[in-house]
This record gives structure tokens, sequence and C-alpha cells, in this order.
């Protein structure tokens, strides 16, 4: 009975720990996604014209590449007051899909002359990607009515063990305990 318990813990324990039994990486922290595309401003909303376009991203983003009109974008985004908006953007390239979803306000607003800066905290997902907290920074400058969004991930986010894991770590610690016991 004692060497069953300890095959049990000890398979189990394998399994939880095996290369495949993790979910998905996240975004690496620093990862870069940039949005250019034309937008305005009043005293409440940033009103995009969609579709924008892909720039030059880093890290995981690069596989993303760039185009012209392949992001999609939600407008009106309301700033003052905060409002969440789920998929700010939507990015389709090379078969890759990225979203920036807004979930918090880091900063106030700030409008100085003919720009406004937004700082906000996002969720960021990407094919082949556990979703990634991260944050956005937007600017808009009113006077040529160019919008220019940058968002990384800032925050690297952990695996989560799925519920079968989770249920095999668990049949694997009472084995351990009760071979612990026996000993």
């Amino acid at each position: 009975m004692t060497r069953l318990l300890a095959g049990t813990a000890l398979t189990a324990l394998c399994i939880i720990f095996a290369p495949g039994a993790h979910a998905a990486p996240s975004i690496g922290a620093g990862d870069t996604l940039n949005v250019v595309g034309n937008a305005t401003f009043n005293g409440v909303d940033v009103l995009f014209s969609s579709p924008a376009n892909l720039v030059t991203g880093t890290g995981a983003y690069t596989t993303l590449g760039t185009c012209v009109g392949c992001v999609v974008v939600n407008t009106p985004l309301e700033f003052s007051p905060f409002t969440n908006l789920a998929n700010l953007f939507v990015a389709m390239n090379n078969s890759i899909t990225a979203t920036v979803s807004l979930t918090s306000q880091v900063d106030p607003p700030t409008i100085v002359g003919g720009d406004l800066s937004l700082n906000d905290d996002a969720l960021l997902t990407l094919t082949g990607f556990a979703p990634t907290a991260g944050t956005i920074e937007l600017t808009v400058n009113q006077a040529t009515g160019i919008a220019s969004g940058s968002f990384s991930a800032t925050a690297q986010g952990t695996a989560v063990p799925e519920p079968a894991s989770l249920a095999l770590l668990g049949t694997g610690l009472v084995g351990l305990v009760a071979l612990l016991r026996r000993a």
C-alpha cells in the first residue's frame, strides 16, 4: 500500500510539473504594439476614424507585422468620466489577432494645447498568449487630427493551473501525507 501511495503521489506531481501542463505564456513585459490612425477629441470623448494602421511592434507583437487599415477601433472612447471599453483596438494581420481592452484609468487625462494624453490600465490578448495585464498610452493631436496609440504589457502574467492539474496536485499531496504518516 505504501508503494502504491508513493507511486500515485510521484505520478501526480510529475504530470503537474510537466512542460505541457501549464497555460499559454503571457505577453512579455515591455512588448509593445503601436497603432496610428485619425481621431479628434472634445472634453469628454475621443472619436476615432476607423480602421487604423498597425506599425512596428516589439517582442511578441512582431509576429503581427505592419499593415494599413487592419486595426478596428471602437469609437467613441469616453475618457471624462472614464468608461471601461472592451476591445478598444482589435488588430488582425498574418492570421494573428491582438486586442486591447481598457480596465481602469491610471492617471487623469491631460490636455495641453491641442494634445490629449491618456494613460490607462488594459487587458492585452494576442493569439497564442494568455490574456496579460498591461497599460495603454494614447495621445491625440487635435491640430493634425492624428491619433497615435502605443500600448505595452508591463506586468508578466503567471500560468494558472487548470482544474485537472489542481486535482492531480491534490491527489499527489494526499498520497504524500499518507506516506509520511505511515513512515
